[in-house]
């Protein structure tokens, strides 16, 4: 007996079977038949809620980055944390993300279209995010610069680049964006 469910739960274990399995054996190695058998649901239905297999990588980004992103904003809206609290919150949740999602990092070799389309989605993000923070960090007196967006938007570029070449210490990029922001050293704690 056929088993049916709301549209959008089926969706979100379509995309819960793909990214397990895109995790443990990459994007190029993951099938839609691998999908299918993964989620228990035919490779038709799969085809059904999306079109290709790109359209299957493309929410998947767009998922992964929404998750970000929420994470992103409980820092941001965190009344307890002072302005280098959430800096260092906002650095560790990254390099967290980033080290549980290594497909990611695979995606820089194996398909260089998507992982830019990641890129750019988690540097979007992650400039419209920290932008509050920066905005917060000037008004509160932490961050004495000039056009703080644009060397935020310079800044995230940078670490995002600087990852991908494979510089992935994290006390790296604190250095990196103390000296940038002209904050004191050791006020981002990884």
């Amino acid at each position: 007996m056929r088993i049916s469910k709301d549209p959008q739960v089926r969706k979100r274990e379509i995309l819960a079977a793909a990214g397990k399995l895109f995790e443990k054996y990459g994007i190029d190695k993951t099938s839609m038949s691998d999908v299918a058998k993964e989620a228990d649901i035919t490779k038709g239905l799969v085809y059904y809620y999306f079109k290709s297999k790109e359209e299957l990588i493309e929410e998947a980004v767009k998922n992964f980055v929404f998750e970000s992103e929420l994470a992103l904003k409980n820092i941001i809206q965190a009344d307890t944390m002072n302005f280098y609290s959430k800096l260092s919150e906002m650095l560790r949740l990254y390099f967290l993300t980033i080290s549980k999602n290594l497909s990611i990092n695979a995606l820089a070799k194996t398909n260089p279209g998507v992982y830019e389309l990641v890129k750019r989605s988690l540097c979007r993000s992650a400039l419209d995010l920290a932008g509050v923070l920066i905005d917060e960090g000037v008004m509160n007196g932490n961050i004495s610069i000039s056009h703080p967006r644009h060397v935020l938007s310079i800044l995230i570029g940078g670490i995002a680049d600087l990852y991908s070449q494979g510089v992935q210490d994290p006390k790296i990029f604190a250095e990196i964006i103390e000296q940038t922001l002209h904050l004191p050293k050791g006020s981002i704690k990884i």
